[in-house]
C-alpha cells in the first residue's frame, strides 16, 4: 500500500525552519502542507549571519525579491573573507578568499605560475579583480544590474532575525505556509518509532508525516526525542564560545566593508561584519585559554582600534557557548535535523546556512512519494551530510595548521598538524610541491571548490610552492601572462567604475 507523505511539520523557525518551509511550499505547492511550530519561549541565536553565493539561488527559488532583503534585513553584499594575522600575527599579515575564482579557472592553474612569479602582490590580487573591489570597499555591482546578477560572485550579510521575520511573512502570505505560536511538550511514537503526532503546552497534538527538526542546538526532535547521537568534532576546532556585540558606525556615510573581516587573537579569531546599519563582532575562542571577561575586554580592544573615538564602556557583549560537531544520522525514521540541530563547528567561512540549503536541496530533489523510500533517503541523506561535515573540517582545520603561529598555547594546539585527518595530511604533503588544483576534489558536489583551497593555501603560504611543470605547462606560459594582464585591467576598470557598498546600498532603497 502507498503512504503518501503530504504533511509536514517544522519545529522551530528561525533562518533554516522558515527556508525549509518557503522551499517546500514553492516546489510542492498543490501535494504538501507546511506548518511551521514557533515556541513562545525560545529565542533564535540572531547574531547576524554570512551567505555563500548559493543564497542568491535559494532566494530566487521562493521568489524573494533582492531589494526586499536589501531593504528588510539591514543586508549587505559579501565577497568573500578577508583575513588578517592569521600567518605571522604581524599587522601587515594577510590574505582574502574572495567569492570569484581565479581568472580561467579551470583551463590554466594560475597558481603553478604565480608561484614562480617575482613580485608582492597576493596570490589573490594577481587572479581576480574582487581583491582590489573589497580592499577599495567597492560593491560587486553597479546600482542598475538586476536582482542577483553581478560583475563580481557575492553572497549576503544579513540581520538573522529580520531575515527569519522576512522568509516567515513571505512563506505565509505568498506559499501558503502555517505558522502556529506553541510549545512542545513530548512526541506521540507509532510502534515502529516513527514520530506521530507531538504534544503542545496548549493542549492540542499536531500529526505529520514528517517532522523536520529546526530547533537550533537543543535538537529536541532528534537528540531528546529521536536519540541521534552526537559526533564530537573538538579535535578539529578547539573553539566552543563566542563573545559578540553590535557597534554603530562613527557616522552615517561611514564605509561599510563588502566582505566578512577575520582577525587573528591570541586564543582565537574575532569577525567583524558590516551590515547597513551596524558592524556585528564576535570574538571567537576555546573558554580553557580565556575567561569571558578576558574576551570582552580583548573585543572592546579590537572595536577601539578600528573605531577610534568609539566609547567601548557602550559596547554590551553577550555570551555564545557551542560545541564542534554534528550528529551522525540527521535523518532518523521520519525526522529530519536542519540547521543547528544537525550540527556545528564554528563561524569561520560561514557554512552554518550553506549545511541548510544543502539539507532542503536534498529534501526537494528527493521528496518520496510512499513512505516507504524513508529508509532509503535517510540513509543516502545521513551519508552526504556526514561526508559535507568531514569535508567542512578538513577545510576550516587547513586555516589553522598552516598558520605560523605559536606565541600561545592556544596556537600551539590548534596548528597541531597531526590533528588533522589522513586526507587533510596526505593534501598537505602534495601541495609542498604542486598547487592546490581540481584534480585534489575527487567529488563533484564539493563544497569548497578547488579555488577555495588555492586562495587558503597560496594566501598562508610562508613560501611559494615550486612546481617543476611539464612541457606542455610550460607552453601555456604566455596566455598565462595574458590572463594575468587581463585581470589586472579588470581591477583597475572596476575600481574606477563600481560605486561603493555604502553608495550601492543607499541606492537600492530608493
Amino acid at each position: 500500500m502507498t503512504l503518501a507523505l503530504n504533511r509536514v511539520v517544522i519545529v522551530g523557525g528561525g533562518s533554516a525552519g522558515w527556508l525549509a518551509a518557503a522551499r517546500l511550499r514553492a516546489e510542492y505547492p498543490e501535494s504538501l502542507s507546511v506548518t511551521v511550530l514557533e515556541s513562545p519561549d525560545v529565542p533564535i541565536i540572531g547574531v547576524g549571519e554570512g551567505t555563500w553565493p548559493s543564497m542568491r539561488t535559494t532566494l530566487q527559488k521562493i521568489g524573494l525579491s533582492e531589494r526586499d532583503l536589501i531593504k528588510a534585513c539591514d543586508a549587505s553584499f559579501k565577497q568573500g573573507t578577508w583575513f588578517k594575522q592569521w600567518r605571522t600575527g604581524a599587522l601587515d599579515d594577510q590574505y582574502q578568499h574572495p567569492f570569484t575564482p581565479p581568472a580561467e579557472f579551470g583551463a590554466i592553474n594560475l597558481g603553478e605560475f604565480w608561484s614562480s612569479m617575482s613580485g608582492t602582490n597576493s596570490f589573490a590580487q594577481t587572479v581576480t579583480p574582487q581583491a582590489d573591489a573589497v580592499m577599495q570597499s567597492r560593491a560587486p555591482k553597479r546600482p542598475e544590474t538586476p536582482d542577483y546578477h553581478f560583475l563580481l560572485n557575492y553572497g549576503y550579510h544579513f540581520d538573522a532575525a529580520k531575515f527569519a521575520q522576512l522568509v516567515s511573512r513571505h512563506a505565509v502570505e505568498q506559499l501558503g505556509v502555517v505558522h502556529c505560536v506553541a510549545h512542545v511538550e513530548r512526541a506521540i511514537c507509532d510502534d515502529n518509532g516513527n514520530l506521530k503526532a507531538l504534544e503542545l503546552r496548549e493542549g492540542a497534538a499536531i500529526e505529520a508525516d514528517l517532522f523536520i527538526d529546526c530547533t537550533g542546538m537543543r535538537g529536541l526532535l532528534i537528540k531528546s526525542m529521536m536519540h541521534g547521537e552526537w559526533r564530537s568534532l573538538d579535535r578539529v576546532s578547539s573553539n566552543n564560545r563566542a563573545v559578540v556585540a553590535q557597534v554603530p558606525y562613527a557616522s552615517p556615510e561611514a564605509d561599510i566593508a563588502s566582505c566578512t573581516l577575520s582577525t587573528a587573537q591570541d586564543y582565537g579569531w574575532i569577525w567583524d561584519i558590516g551590515l547597513q546599519s551596524r558592524r556585528g563582532v564576535g570574538y571567537v575562542h576555546d573558554a580553557q585559554y580565556l575567561s569571558e571577561d578576558a574576551a570582552a575586554d580583548a573585543l572592546r580592544a579590537y572595536v577601539s582600534s578600528t573605531q577610534p573615538g568609539f566609547d567601548v564602556g557602550n559596547l554590551i557583549p553577550r555570551t555564545i557557548n557551542f560545541s564542534a560537531g554534528y550528529i551522525e544520522t540527521p535523518w532518523i525514521k521520519n525526522c529530519v535535523a536542519i540547521g543547528l540541530s544537525a550540527g556545528f563547528i564554528e563561524p569561520m567561512e560561514a557554512s552554518a546556512l550553506v549545511m541548510v540549503e544543502q539539507a532542503i536541496d536534498f529534501l526537494v530533489n528527493y521528496w518520496p512519494t510512499d513512505a516507504a523510500a524513508l529508509p532509503l533517503l535517510a540513509g543516502r541523506f545521513n551519508q552526504k551530510m556526514t561526508t559535507h561535515w568531514q569535508e567542512i573540517a578538513d577545510f576550516l582545520q587547513l586555516h589553522y595548521v598552516l598558520s605560523e603561529r605559536r606565541d600561545t598555547p592556544y596556537w600551539r594546539a590548534v596548528a597541531d598538524r597531526s590533528r588533522c585527518s589522513e586526507t587533510l595530511q596526505e593534501l598537505l604533503a602534495i601541495w609542498q610541491f604542486k598547487t592546490p588544483w581540481i584534480d585534489d576534489i575527487a567529488r563533484v558536489d564539493a563544497l569548497f571548490p578547488a579555488a577555495s583551497y588555492q586562495y587558503i593555501y597560496l594566501g598562508m603560504a610562508a613560501k611559494k610552492p615550486k612546481a617543476v611543470l611539464p612541457r606542455s605547462k610550460q607552453d601555456m606560459a604566455a596566455r598565462a601572462d595574458q590572463s594575468l594582464h587581463r585581470v589586472r585591467e579588470a581591477s583597475r576598470a572596476l575600481v574606477g567604475d563600481l560605486p561603493s557598498h555604502r553608495a550601492l546600498l543607499s541606492s537600492l532603497h530608493a
